[in-house]
Parts: C-alpha cells; structure tokens; sequence
C-alpha cells in the first residue's frame, strides 16, 4: 500500500530540488551566453552533482513507491486519496514546468554553442596552412589536417 503522506513530503523534497537545478540552469545559461567559459568550467562540477541528485531521487522514488515504481507522476495523483490530491497535482504541475523550462533552456544553450562552434569551424577553414614543403596550401586547414594525418 503507498504511504501517500511520506510520498508528499518525498515530492516536496524533489520539488525543491529541481528548483535549484532550474536556478542553476538560468546562471549557466547566462554564462554561456556572456561566454564565461572559466566559470562555465568551473560549474561543471555542480551540474554533475544535480544529475547524480536526481538519480538519487529517482532511486529513492523507485524505493517509495515499491512495487508501484512505474507508475508515472500524473498516475500517482489519480491513485492519491482525495486529501492528497491537490497538493500532489500542485507539485506534479510545478515539476513538469520546471523540467520542461530546463529543457527549453538546454535546446537554446545548444543552439547558441552550435552556432559558436560553427563560427569557429569557418575561421579555422579560413587560417593559411603549409605543407610539408612549406609551400603555403590554400586549401582549409580542416581538410589539410584531414589530409596530413
């Protein structure tokens, strides 16, 4: 049978939780943005500790809900007794927008640092190279390395 007060409380928690990694999300967007590559690097090391957090929590959701570990959020609320239900419905609609936000946020960091890495791509093609010889080769420094290795 589920304990749907420890299942509460539990959701409450990982509300929180994705809170935070929402919060983070923001900041290493902005640095990306504002390419603060330093700081970016240095953030890494919390981005890694929210993803093993999560894990954390899905194992200890898993856990909780035993043999109902399958059960998506959305059905969980549906099973709830009804003095469970609105709290729980509040938290599964403000986790599904913080997760959905994170995910927005993420598409756009990859549009941007694709779009970076092309810039860099093209002025990388662009640089003179020389060959073996150095005669100076017109072709893209891209393919002469290609080509050389």
């Amino acid at each position: 049978m589920l304990d749907f007060a420890k299942i509460t409380v539990f959701f409450d928690e990982y509300t929180a939780h994705y809170k935070d990694f929402l919060d983070f999300e923001y900041k290493k967007a902005d640095m990306i943005t504002k390419n603060e590559i330093e700081e970016l690097s240095k953030a890494l090391s919390t981005e890694q500790a929210l993803i093993m957090k999560t894990n954390s929590y899905e194992g200890r959701r898993a856990k909780l809900l035993g043999g109902d570990s399958e059960l998506t959020f959305e059905r969980l609320v549906e099973k709830a007794p009804e003095h469970y239900k609105n709290k729980l419905e509040a938290s599964h609609k403000e986790m599904s927008e913080m997760i959905f936000k994170i995910k927005e946020i993420n598409d756009r960091i990859g549009v941007i640092v694709a779009a970076r890495l092309k810039q860099i791509q093209k002025r990388t093609a662009e640089l003179d190279t020389y060959d073996d010889k150095g005669v100076l080769n017109r072709k893209s420094a891209t393919r002469a390395i290609n080509y050389n290795a």
